[in-house]
């Protein structure tokens, strides 16, 4: 059994505060710790389910993508670390059987929900997919689902796990926190937390065989909207790329992996 887990930082165990997921902010290291904690229980648990290859891919921007502090990792898995050069989703393939989404938050425009946002919290304001607006969680799911392969465990406030149960259906969920505004929330005892990550990665594993993927057919139709003019200038001079307006962009992708692999400015 192969377990691909993506990740954030926002969702993580007693996170609430931008502060805490910005390396250049005083308690970036407490949002690290809290993130390599939740990573921690999520490989535990898929362990104890079956897993026997896990690959954990460090999915938050911060940091140049090394968020997690590797000295205290969970032994049994391999950590994707660091780039550029790493693609999105980097490490889930058709070989996985099933996916993780650790730490994530809501898409953007949710309230409440703790630090919602859509790729960025500074300029995007929505992006979608053939019409609908999909978060980060979504286009996660889409990408593994382009591989065939379904999101069984999905970590977060409780507004992160209504939307991926509404997208997902039958997905495990670990509401580690309830929101009570963008950066307020009542927050389970870290332990308590861990230990139903932990809970929920064995059934997500357990319930693997049951699970479908979510799969965007294409072509896609990719429309991202920014705050500002400038934010959307560097697709100004593509050619395959329409300018809606002044600050709204759409192209169209094959695929998700592909979609977010333009976005990404990895194609």
């Amino acid at each position: 059994m192969k377990v691909y887990m993506a990740t954030d930082m926002e969702g993580a165990s007693g996170v609430t505060q931008e502060l805490m997921t910005f390396a250049e902010q005083d308690r970036y290291q407490e949002g690290r710790r809290a993130l390599t904690l939740d990573v921690n229980a999520a490989v535990r648990g898929a362990r104890a389910g079956g897993a026997d290859e896990i690959i954990v891919s460090d999915g938050h921007g911060a940091c140049g993508g090394y968020n997690f502090i590797f000295e205290e990792l969970e032994a049994g898995a391999t950590y994707s670390l660091g780039g550029p050069g790493r693609r999105y989703a980097d490490g889930c393939d058709a070989s996985v059987d099933v996916a993780f989404c650790v730490a994530y938050h809501a898409k953007a425009g949710t309230f409440p929900a703790v630090l919602d946002h859509t790729q960025s919290s500074r300029a995007i304001v929505d992006i979608r997919a053939n019409g609908e607006v999909l978060g980060e969680l979504g286009w996660t799911a889409a990408v593994c689902g382009h591989y065939g392969v379904p999101v069984g465990l999905v970590t977060g406030d409780d507004a992160t796990c209504a939307e991926a149960r509404d997208l997902l259906g039958e997905v495990v969920t670990a509401e580690v926190k309830r929101a009570l505004s963008r950066t307020g929330a009542l927050c389970l005892a870290p332990d308590d937390a861990r230990a139903l990550i932990e809970r929920g990665a064995r059934e997500a594993v357990q319930r693997a065989d049951e699970l479908e993927p979510f799969v965007i057919e294409g072509p896609i139709v990719v429309r991202v909207q920014y705050l500002r003019t400038e934010q959307a200038q560097r697709w100004r001079a593509r050619e395959d790329v329409e300018m809606i307006d002044g600050r709204t962009v759409e192209f169209e992708a094959a695929n998700a992996l592909e979609a977010m692999n333009i976005y990404a400015g990895h194609a």
